[in-house]
């Protein structure tokens, strides 16, 4: 008997002792005693599958790059987006802050600031949750701040919601090259782009407040990418709104390019539906739809990047201008100007479709946008300059008076 009552009491604490480490190993990494930013780094690189990592309130200098690469099922979390600061002012090494490679990963609750190169790269990851994150470069606009906020590019099964992206010299949150993508209830400002959607597939962008940018929302599709040609985007009940600022982007890529004044933005994208937005308070352009050949960039037409844009839907927006002279400081804008002269506008086609498609309008429909819109088809198919401009452009909306099948919600 006494034999039986010994081996019953090993055995129930052997299964005390095993669901006490179990339990520690499903609790939050303990950082509370943490004391610089080298201890979360040092979380990071020894973090095991499943594991919480939790930041403590306060600011942590980080003078390198932090990574997180091939450990799934992750949460980094902080107590706010104003309470746990990860601060890269000192940064001497890296091309990022904050660099994740892994699956099922959840960033919440705090900030990225003044890194040198991009602020949060999430890269080849499925599963990506960040919620309550802030990114930005405490300086302001200059165009030595790193390029992007929010970066997931080449990833799948993205959300995105309540965050806060500014002073990027790029984009503020940038979708690249993703697959089933929820962008919503964030707020992207004093960025030169504020949201920036490119080559992506099935993506729904709701319910975003983006102000204070060169340019609000941007749907692109740009050559030369491993995923060459996006897809199926969503963009409704957005507000874009007096995205006037200073473009700062260093020369050289697109976003460079851009007019102060842009509220949205489609280059060569395919079935794109943009409705229910308020677009409020630009200088120089409300919407604009152009194809690739438009931007007079050269691209490679043997890697199947198509150059033009098709099914887009256009409807049930407001479109409200400023009074103000449109952009001088950009090509586009001086375009402008110098076509309207002193008169913003609301919707502005390129006019260059696709030749294999038989209507028109399967490229392009615009539907209950508000009255006393100012719209102009360029025609520039063979444009060669401002002066053929001029002749050859024209106001009739009514040609793209039509609807094309509203586009399926995200399966999220």
């Amino acid at each position: 008997m006494w034999i039986i009552s010994r081996i019953l009491l090993n055995t129930f604490a052997i299964v005390l002792l095993w669901t006490a480490l179990e339990s520690c190993k499903s609790q939050p990494q303990d950082l509370e005693q943490l004391s610089s930013g080298d201890h979360i780094r040092e979380a990071l690189l020894n973090a095991d599958s499943g594991m919480v990592i939790a930041i403590p309130a306060g600011t942590f200098s980080l003078r390198r790059s932090i990574s997180l690469l091939g450990v799934k099922d992750v949460t980094i979390r902080g107590e706010g987006m104003h309470k746990s600061i990860l601060s890269f002012a000192d940064q001497i090494e890296g091309a990022e802050g904050l660099l994740i490679k892994a699956d099922g990963i959840t960033l919440e609750g705090f900030t990225v600031q003044d890194s040198k190169g991009d602020a949060i790269k999430i890269q080849d990851a499925s599963g990506v949750i960040i919620r309550e994150v802030r990114t930005t470069w405490t300086d302001g606009a200059k165009e030595s701040n790193g390029g992007y906020g929010l970066y997931p590019v080449s990833c799948r099964d993205v959300l995105i919601e309540n965050c806060e992206a500014s002073f990027a010299s790029d984009a503020g949150i940038y979708v690249g090259q993703c697959r089933n993508v929820l962008i919503r209830h964030n707020y992207a400002h004093h960025n030169v782009a504020g949201l920036e959607i490119e080559n992506s597939i099935d993506v729904d962008a709701h319910d975003n407040v983006t102000e204070n940018n060169t340019g609000g929302i941007l749907i692109f599709d740009l050559p030369d990418l491993p995923q060459a040609n996006g897809s199926n985007v969503r963009v409704f009940n957005n507000v874009s709104r007096s995205n006037n600022h200073k473009n700062f982007a260093p020369d050289g890529g697109m976003v460079a390019t851009l007019p102060p004044g842009t509220g949205m933005l489609v280059i060569a994208h395919d079935n794109v539906e943009i409705f229910d937005n308020e677009i409020l308070d630009y200088k120089t352009l409300g919407l604009g739809v152009i194809s690739y050949f438009f931007t007079e960039k050269p691209f490679n037409s043997d890697n199947g990047f198509d150059p033009y844009y098709r099914g887009v839907y256009v409807h049930d927006n407001l479109f409200v201008r400023k009074k103000a002279i449109p952009d001088l400081s950009k090509e586009f804008g001086k375009m402008l100007n110098g076509l309207f002269f002193g008169k913003p506008q609301d919707i502005v086609i390129d006019g260059i479709f696709d030749p294999d498609l038989a209507d028109e309008s399967r490229s392009i429909c615009l539907q209950r946008n508000g009255d006393d819109l100012r719209f102009a088809n360029l025609n520039a198919e063979t444009a060669k300059g401002l002066g053929d401009l001029r002749k050859l452009h024209d106001r009739n909306m009514s040609l793209f008076d039509c609807d094309l099948p509203p586009l399926e919600q995200l399966s999220q």
